[in-house]
């Protein structure tokens, strides 16, 4: 693909922004973190738009993302591995074809650079840290650390529709992560459609805990498929993208990206049909769909398609754990996500043991109350430290039911 070349950053931080941004945050005593919410409005589909609702979120959370990455050891290790000739090779190449199949978004990215004072290429090796880390720790013969839990509770009778997700990794990010509350705009000023995510420092939207106005939901684990690319779309891109979706079949077909370099395992939920779906899109935009109509459990591991993968003790470990409770109720899921009972490889992880990992995050999707509830501690030992509305004031949610997407009919498609 042709190189990536960033636009002048001086040039396109005009005096007035085109678009809203303000923070505020949240806090209970006794919390670990504050729970900090950034609410953007932006011109969406335009260049100078994408850019200044990226430099938004880095004005308003430079600090905070300054901060986390001081002492991440991760990120350090992947700036300077693509320093190195095959690093920078296959960065460049990851970093161009995002580019050239979502300049928008890079355009985001380096709007987020430019608000928050730090180097470009430091944002987008960010931003990568999926892709890298199959390279890094394949070099330094580090065990690929597994990242997620998603727990499903399906009980129609009962009335219970419900998605829980533990969102773990290797850095302590407990007091740095934060929510992005979003209105994209079209050109005459009026809402197009809106969305919320819950975000690592740094990070564009999408990839953790999301939802939007179509009255969509997902969440996003790790998978470690043997085979991936040198080249191709980056996982976070791709995530970024799903935002816009306007229903489920749509969120299926951004998801499965045919461009994309490596794996990804995708949560859904429909708020108009309260039904729930697990994707798996294996390295090249290869998808395996299952509806999920009772409990079930994700984590890092190929549960649907036959992918040649890299072991990952955890996700075996939590997998046993939810094979012994298999709870189908919303407070089941709340100590399924919160259970420590394995000393070695909990479900929910505090870098403890043999485990390297942290939940960061303990989100719960419930599709019934149309409510995502959100601990940054143990979900089982007190109320939410947040709750959060899955309809957006001033706009309609969706609530009639969808036509089911061509996809589940194959349960496994190529694209």
């Amino acid at each position: 693909p042709p190189t990536y070349q960033p636009h002048s950053l001086a040039a396109m931080s005009p005096a007035t922004p085109l678009l809203l941004a303000w923070l505020c945050a949240v806090a209970v005593t006794g919390d670990p973190a504050f729970i900090r919410t950034v609410f953007v409005e932006y011109e969406d589909g335009t260049s100078q738009g994408h850019f200044q609702f990226g430099r938004s979120i880095g004005e308003a959370m430079g600090a905070v993302i300054r901060e986390a990455w001081q002492a991440d050891k991760e990120l350090e290790s992947m700036e300077a591995w693509v320093q190195t000739a095959p690093g920078k090779q296959i960065f460049d190449a990851l970093v161009s074809t995002s580019n050239e199949s979502f300049p928008l978004y890079t355009r985001e990215v380096e709007g987020m650079a430019d608000g928050a004072k730090v180097p470009l290429r430091r944002m987008l090796v960010n931003q990568l840290r999926e892709e890298l880390a199959q390279w890094v720790d394949a070099e330094t013969g580090t065990r690929r650390k597994g990242h997620c839990t998603d727990a499903y509770a399906v009980d129609p009778a009962a009335g219970v529709a419900a998605l829980g997700h533990n969102d773990d990794w290797g850095v302590y990010w407990r007091n740095a992560t934060y929510f992005v509350l979003a209105t994209a705009l079209d050109a005459s000023g009026e809402s197009k459609f809106k969305f919320g995510s819950w975000v690592y420092p740094g990070y564009l939207v999408g990839e953790q805990l999301n939802w939007n106005s179509h009255g969509l939901l997902w969440t996003v684990n790790s998978l470690f498929p043997r085979q991936f690319r040198t080249t191709g779309v980056g996982t976070a891109w791709v995530a970024r993208h799903m935002a816009g979706a306007v229903n489920l079949s749509d969120l299926i077909q951004r998801a499965s990206d045919a461009r994309v370099s490596t794996a990804m395992n995708y949560n859904l939920g429909d708020l108009r049909s309260k039904k729930l779906w697990n994707l798996e899109v294996e390295t090249g935009g290869v998808t395996g769909l299952r509806h999920v109509d009772g409990p079930y459990v994700h984590g890092n591991q190929f549960k649907v398609l036959n992918v040649d993968q890299f072991p990952e003790p955890s996700s075996e470990h939590r997998e046993a754990r939810w094979q012994e409770l298999k709870p189908n109720s919303i407070s089941g899921l709340r100590s399924f996500l919160s259970d420590r009972s394995d000393p070695h490889w909990p479900v929910w992880r505090n870098r403890s043991a043999g485990d390297d990992c942290y939940t960061e995050v303990t989100g719960l999707f419930d599709l019934e109350q149309r409510t995502l509830s959100v601990w940054t501690t143990l979900a089982d030992s007190r109320a939410p430290q947040m709750q959060l509305s899955l309809d957006f004031p001033g706009f309609a949610a969706p609530r009639t039911v969808q036509t089911e997407p061509e996809q589940v009919q194959s349960r496994v498609l190529y694209t």
